[in-house]
């Protein structure tokens, strides 16, 4: 027999009121005996009906805050189109989402789009941080006032969300330096290095898995880094193109950003598609092509449908019943695309 939440008020010692509280994350009770409830919900595996979730969120009228990076017709599209359908899904527990966006990585702009979600009364927040001491102690004020938050695709040093979304990026660099080694047939490598974001961990962690790893596959490779390039594409274009042609004897190149379409069509510009290996990450459409025509050798996916979804599937758990997620720290796997499976 399912089990019930007199059952549980019994079992805790409770009435079924202080149960509903807890069960549904709202009013004062007291930690200790928060605590005992859930405790006991998890040893019995207690889990409300679909019916209890829709009528309990419906009444909590809960709001959800959004801030995600742009792009056209990359990456960040496919997170954002997914969120938009997780959305949708939303609406029949009451719940809204109030969405922000931003190209460029600016610590002071991410705070006030933050600070412009707090204003409109969010319950939670789901955000690209920018590593920033500023964000996160913005971010920690949040999660002390009771907001939960959680970090989508980088993760930031010294704060702890209810729970982290995305891959592993120094493995990922270590994937892409592996590839790249493998790809290449140079007796001596020169590697031109498209650079992201300091403000963005995944790409700081993209870059140094991929040295630690290329360097211990080639400890006489030679690496000529690029400035950031990683939110205007038309930059991104113009800065591969004049590296490319400042050093011909450039045989690879490794995108750290998620533009590597941009790379791509400098590299076929410059004439010099199959004469050299590019790695890069996210297949989406605007990086297909480039793929096929072999501008790109090889792409590391990062399952941007799966960013853009989970996050609020995990905060419909989490108001109905005031469980944070069993695991904290969701790795997405590291998909890996060639011209042969990159048509679908």
């Amino acid at each position: 027999m399912a089990l019930t939440i007199r059952d549980i008020a019994e079992l805790a010692g409770v009435s079924r009121g202080t149960v509903d509280r807890v069960l549904h994350n709202r009013g004062r009770v007291d930690p200790v005996v928060a605590s005992r409830i859930r405790k006991i919900m998890e040893e019995c595996g207690y889990r409300p009906s679909l019916a209890a979730k829709q009528l309990a969120l419906k009444h909590q009228k809960n709001k959800i805050g959004f801030i995600s990076k742009t792009d056209n017709n990359g990456f960040w599209s496919i997170v954002n189109r997914n969120a938009e359908q997780a959305e949708k899904m939303l609406v029949e527990y009451g719940i809204a989402v109030e969405k922000r966006f931003f190209d460029f990585c600016l610590p002071d702009m991410q705070m006030k789009l933050i600070d412009e979600l707090v204003a409109e009364g969010i319950n939670a927040l789901v955000i690209v941080p920018l590593e920033s001491k500023e964000i996160v102690n913005r971010l920690q004020e949040l999660s002390d006032r009771g907001i939960p938050v959680i970090l989508l695709n980088s993760e930031l040093t010294g704060f702890e969300p209810l729970c982290y979304i995305g891959s592993d990026y120094y493995v990922g660099g270590k994937t892409a330096a592996g590839l790249l080694h493998n790809f290449s047939t140079a007796s001596s490598l020169k590697i031109l290095l498209m650079n992201g974001s300091n403000y963005l961990s995944s790409q700081i962690h993209r870059r140094q898995g991929f040295i630690d790893e290329i360097t211990s596959l080639d400890p006489n490779c030679e690496i000529i880094e690029s400035g950031d390039i990683t939110s205007d594409p038309e930059y991104a274009f113009r800065a591969a193109k004049e590296m490319l042609e400042k050093h011909p004897e450039i045989n690879a190149v490794y995108t750290i950003p998620d533009n590597a379409a941009a790379v791509a069509n400098a590299i076929q510009s410059c004439g010099r598609t199959g004469s050299l290996v590019h790695i890069g990450f996210a297949m989406t459409d605007a990086t297909r092509p480039y793929i096929l025509n072999g501008s790109i050798s090889a792409l590391i996916g990062q399952r941007a449908m799966d960013q853009g979804r989970m996050p609020f599937e995990i905060l419909l758990d989490y108001f109905a019943t005031g469980n944070p997620p069993a695991n904290r720290r969701i790795l997405m796997l590291n998909d890996i695309f060639i011209r042969q499976n990159s048509v679908f």
